[in-house]
């Protein structure tokens, strides 16, 4: 005899198979007979109000999500706030936000029928990364985030719950933001304390500001989890939820540097996103974005470009271009491999430029001894040859060359080689 319990929107959870007003339950799944139109597979998650399920609408043959207020909260104010949190999705049309497909009643149960996404939550996808998580991958999910919020507070709509579990990622590494249970009107001046520890802005729980939420206090919470994802850590930690809500108020925010040096570039972008006093933080999110994405751009650039060519006017024109495209880095060129590596012995490099044909050392063996040094991963090496060939590249590729240029060299073609090969080397920098 199949055995089942009975929840809000008459979902059932059976041992054994049976019909609900014409939908079947097979085993453990679960199945909800809302206008007849939804079939529920499973539970996707809970909150402290909610259940998500998976299913699948019958009439248009596609895979959902619904989501309902769980029996314990079905208040008239609850019923109020879930349908606000429906109608707050519903003014938002945006790839990078989760979208609403219906809302009803079923038994006097609200539901929200939206879109289910196939993947993941942001917090299950870093788990699962090395820590920090790869740095390309997550600013491209950053920037999809930020877009997502933008679109949302267009809509006149404070999320007020911006954090890695309601960050929803398919397996192409789309962001959706999800879960709008807090959200508020922009200006309505909510200030109840609503939130997640170490997420929320430090203002909606000890400000005097009566002002209440605001777009700032979203761009506090995508400060945190931006810095979350880049740092490889949360800015805060505690034991409790009060010992993490007093460190966001009062403590100094660690600079990410300090922790990862190759997020130099980063760090006035998230501590600025990260102040405490709203007057001082990021004005919006979309400024917040242009600064990762700014940021981004200069990290790729090279600290420090060391040359190495014998033609001492080649090596002049070398000087003057890198020095006017790489304002930022320190630039040193010599005549020979010898001095070459003598000088980056004193002060590594991120990018050595070395002539194949040199007195001395040539650009085989200043590649090959580069390569065997300590810092052997994070230095990339651009070899220029006036008459070296594929036979030359194969022997320089298996040696760890990273580019291989024939000249007369195209100076624009060097310059986006340079950036692109610092790039992918700084994955590499030891923190």
């Amino acid at each position: 005899m199949a055995v089942c319990q009975t929840v809000p929107l008459s979902l059932v959870r059976c041992s054994g198979t049976r019909r609900a007003r014409g939908l079947e339950v097979t085993g453990t799944s679960l199945s909800a007979s809302l206008d007849e139109n939804y079939r529920v597979v499973g539970e996707l998650g809970r909150g402290s109000m909610g259940v998500v399920y998976s299913a699948f609408d019958e009439i248009l043959q596609r895979k959902v999500a619904i989501k309902l207020i769980r029996k314990a909260f079905q208040t008239d104010a609850f019923r109020k706030r879930f349908k606000f949190e429906a109608r707050a999705m519903a003014l938002v049309s945006h790839p990078n936000v989760v979208t609403i497909h219906a809302f009803g009643e079923h038994q006097a149960s609200p539901y929200i029928v939206m879109e289910l996404v196939d993947g993941q939550s942001l917090d299950s996808w870093r788990g699962k990364q090395s820590s920090p998580p790869d740095r390309q991958a997550s600013l491209t999910i950053l920037d999809q985030i930020c877009h997502g919020v933008m679109a949302i507070h267009a809509a006149g709509t404070i999320h007020r719950d911006i954090k890695p579990s309601n960050i929803l990622i398919d397996r192409d590494l789309r962001a959706r933001i999800s879960d709008f249970g807090l959200a508020v009107h922009d200006g309505q001046g909510t200030k109840d304390g609503a939130g997640t520890p170490g997420y929320i802005a430090p203002e909606l729980q000890f400000g005097d500001s009566t002002e209440g939420a605001t777009a700032k206090s979203d761009v506090y919470s995508l400060g945190c989890v931006a810095y979350e994802l880049l740092v490889g850590a949360p800015p805060f930690t505690a034991d409790h939820a009060l010992g993490l809500s007093v460190q966001h108020a009062l403590s100094e925010v660690p600079v990410p540097s300090d922790n990862q040096p190759t997020l130099r570039a980063f760090d006035q972008v998230l501590l600025s996103a990260l102040a405490k006093d709203p007057r001082s933080r990021t004005e919006t999110v979309e400024q917040f974005r242009q600064s990762l994405a700014n940021a981004q751009a200069i990290s790729l650039d090279p600290v420090r470009i060391l040359v190495a060519e014998d033609d001492s006017d080649f090596r002049d024109i070398l000087n003057l271009v890198l020095r006017r495209e790489f304002p930022g880095a320190e630039v040193e060129c010599v005549a020979d491999g010898w001095t070459a590596l003598q000088s980056f012995d004193q002060r590594p490099a991120s990018v050595v430029i070395v002539d194949l044909s040199m007195p001395v050392l040539d650009g085989m063996a200043v590649t090959q001894r580069l390569r065997s040094g300590p810092n052997a991963g994070s230095v990339a090496i651009i070899v220029l040859t006036g008459s070296g060939g594929p036979r030359e590249w194969q022997l320089l590729s298996s040696l760890g060359a990273d580019r291989f240029l024939v000249k007369p060299v195209n100076l624009d073609d060097l310059v986006s080689t340079i950036r692109r090969v610092a790039g992918e080397r700084s994955m590499f920098a030891p923190a």
